[in-house]
C-alpha cells in the first residue's frame, strides 16, 4: 500500500498484468471514485456499490480490417463488423474473470455488462436519456484511456474509436491512471460529421456537453440522441427521408410504417482515427486507415 496516497500500487500492477497478459485485454486503466464526483448518483460507482473506491476499464481493439472494410457499401451492410458481437461476449467474459480475480484477493467487484443495457428516458430524478447504469465511454475517459471526440465517442491515442470497453466497480484502492489532456486525441477533423447519414452530428445540435473530471473539462457535441438512434438503435433504413426533428414518437411511427432494415455500423466510429495515425488508401477503402507502431 502506498501510504502517501492510500492507493495499493502493487495490487494495481497485479491487476494490470492480469488484464493484459492473462485476459488479453488491449488496454486497461484505473480511476478512483473522486473522478465521478460530478456524475449523476444513479450512474456513479457509489450508486452501484456504496463502498466502491475504484473503477477498472478494459478494452478490446477492433481488428482494423473489420472497420475499414465493414460498412463500405452501406452502413447497414456491416459485413466483417459483425465481429463486434463476439467482442461484446469476450468483454463480458473478461470482466467476469476480473471480478473473480478481485474476489479471490478479498475485494468486492461488480462487473458491468458490456453493451445494450440503458434507459431510453429519464428515471426518477435523472433527466439523462439513453443512460446506462455506468457509462463505459465516460469511464474510459475517467480511467485515462481516452478522451471524448467531437462525436461523443471515447477515443484513444492508440486506436481512435476502434475499441470496445467494459468496466468493473470495486472497493479495491487502486492507483488512478493519469488523465489524457482534452483535445490531445481528437483534432476535429469532422469526418464523423461528414459521413453520418442520420445527420446526428450536423442537425438538431444543442451546443456541447461539458464533462468535468478532476481538474480537466472534456467537451463533445450535444446531439439529439433520438436522431442518432434512427439506425443505430432502431434499425430504421438510413436511406429513408429523416424528418427535421426526431423524437420518440417519430421513431415509433417510422418503425410502424417502414419496419426495420438492420443494424448500423456507426460512421462516427468507422471514420475516427487520431491524426498521428490516420492515413488514406482509397484503392483499399474509403475510410481512413490506422498507422501502426
Amino acid at each position: 500500500m502506498n501510504a502517501a496516497s492510500c492507493f495499493d500500487t502493487a495490487l494495481t500492477q497485479e491487476i494490470r498484468d492480469y488484464a493484459l497478459r492473462t485476459l488479453n485485454a488491449d488496454l486497461v486503466g484505473f480511476a478512483d471514485r473522486s473522478r465521478y464526483t460530478n456524475a449523476p448518483a444513479r450512474m456513479s460507482p457509489q450508486g452501484l456499490m456504496p463502498e466502491s473506491r475504484s473503477v477498472i476499464v478494459m478494452a478490446l481493439h477492433h481488428p482494423d480490417a473489420a472497420i475499414e472494410l465493414g460498412g463500405r457499401q452501406h452502413p447497414q451492410i456491416i459485413g466483417p463488423y459483425t465481429i463486434q458481437y463476439h467482442m461484446n461476449a469476450r468483454l463480458d467474459e473478461i470482466s467476469y474473470r476480473m471480478g473473480l480475480f478481485l474476489q479471490a484477493r478479498g475485494w468486492r467487484a461488480v462487473p458491468i455488462v458490456s453493451s445494450n443495457i440503458w434507459r431510453y428516458k429519464g428515471y426518477k430524478e435523472m433527466t439523462e436519456q439513453f443512460a446506462p447504469d455506468l457509462s463505459h465511454l465516460h469511464s474510459a475517459v475517467a480511467t485515462g484511456l481516452a478522451e471524448f471526440g467531437y462525436n461523443g465517442l471515447a477515443i484513444t491515442p492508440e486506436y481512435g474509436a476502434r475499441q470496445r470497453y467494459v468496466s468493473i466497480v470495486t472497493d479495491a484502492p487502486l492507483e488512478p491512471t493519469p488523465l489524457l489532456e482534452p483535445g490531445s486525441v481528437c483534432d476535429n477533423c469532422m469526418l464523423c460529421r461528414k459521413h453520418c447519414l442520420s445527420g446526428a452530428l450536423a442537425k438538431e445540435l444543442d451546443g456541447f456537453n461539458e464533462i468535468r473530471i478532476a481538474d480537466k473539462t472534456y467537451r463533445y457535441a450535444r446531439k439529439n440522441l433520438w436522431r442518432c438512434a434512427w439506425g443505430e438503435h432502431f434499425d430504421l433504413d438510413l436511406d429513408l427521408p429523416i424528418p427535421e426533428h426526431v423524437n420518440e414518437q417519430v421513431i415509433l411511427d417510422a418503425v410502424k410504417a417502414h419496419g426495420q432494415r438492420g443494424g448500423e455500423m456507426g460512421s462516427c466510429l468507422r471514420h475516427c482515427v487520431p491524426k498521428a495515425r490516420r492515413y488514406f488508401d482509397t484503392k483499399y477503402t474509403d475510410a481512413p486507415r490506422r498507422r501502426r507502431d
